[in-house]
């Protein structure tokens, strides 16, 4: 299992900038973050390798990330009601 207690998180629709967490165990992958409105946790599991699928709940989203092989970076787009948007996470633990 890893874990990136202090990922960077960017958003490119609504301004969603800010530190996250990421955990990957397996093919499964937790994000979490929080907002004005409370915490935000997307839950997934890998679709091929480097290739995730996420759903949140509390916010009736649904978002893609992917990473290539020996990068720390992770990129996807978002869906939440009519809103969407793509995001940008910088993988980190210091």
């Amino acid at each position: 299992m890893s874990i990136w207690k202090h990922s960077v998180l960017a958003s490119y629709y609504r301004e969603i900038k800010g530190e996250c967490q990421v955990q990957i165990d397996g093919t499964k992958i937790v994000l979490s973050y929080e907002q004005h409105d409370g915490p935000t946790v997307y839950e997934g599991e890998e679709v091929a390798s480097g290739h995730f699928k996420l759903t949140c709940a509390r916010k009736s989203g649904c978002a893609t990330l992917h990473r290539t092989p020996g990068e720390n970076l992770l990129e996807g787009h978002w869906i939440e009601g009519k809103d969407q948007g793509m995001w940008r996470i910088q993988l980190n633990d210091k």
